[in-house]
């Protein structure tokens, strides 16, 4: 009912406004009241009343009822997130083993990426990967070289505390990869 006296008023309304527009003196002739607000007011407290009694005779669904059906309905899939194995496997398992087995993880898709990359056998990849000569960022051949030393800004910025000489030579290595895997790697340092 309340849906229906609205939407004649609506277009009452629009009809009006768009007789004003199209033709002006149409507003002579309506005979508008000195004081629209008082209409537009009275109106909206005639609404108001009207909503609050609608609302208040609403009954609500019965809390144990909405339970009981609830139950009956299939539990939501939620596919595996992508990298949720290396996460257990970082909060389970021991630090250095688990940096082992990442970093050699790395090592064997390195090794590939360059052997594709760069026409060198797997040999020749391993080879220049643990002397540190498989690229020009030193940053980046220290992750899998122990005869590389880390630059020295790595070292302040590892004592500054905002990032790992680990991290920040992780983020090198894989961005070096990226590029000569011909993938779009995001800006580093």
């Amino acid at each position: 009912m309340l849906r229906r006296v609205l939407a004649g008023l609506g277009v009452a309304f629009v009809a009006v406004g768009v007789a004003v527009a199209v033709a002006p003196s149409v507003a002579d002739v309506v005979r508008f009241p000195a004081v629209p607000t008082v209409f537009v007011g009275g109106l909206a407290a005639v609404l108001a009343v009207a909503t609050y009694v609608s609302r208040r005779n609403l009954e609500f669904r019965d809390q144990a009822a909405a339970t009981v059906r609830a139950s009956g309905l299939e539990g939501r899939f939620e596919p595996p997130r992508p990298g949720a194995e290396v996460d257990d496997q970082l909060a389970d398992a021991d630090r250095d083993a688990l940096e082992a087995q990442l970093r050699e993880r790395l090592r064997s898709v390195a090794v590939q990426v360059l052997a594709e990359s760069e026409g060198w056998t797997e040999a020749e990849a391993d080879r220049r990967l643990r002397e540190g000569t498989w690229t020009e960022d030193r940053t980046a051949a220290a992750l899998f070289s122990d005869e590389v030393p880390p630059p020295a800004q790595d070292v302040v910025v590892s004592m500054t505390g905002l990032e790992s000489t680990r991290e920040r030579a992780l983020r090198h290595a894989l961005g070096e990869l990226q590029r000569r895997a011909g993938l779009d790697a995001e800006g580093g340092d």
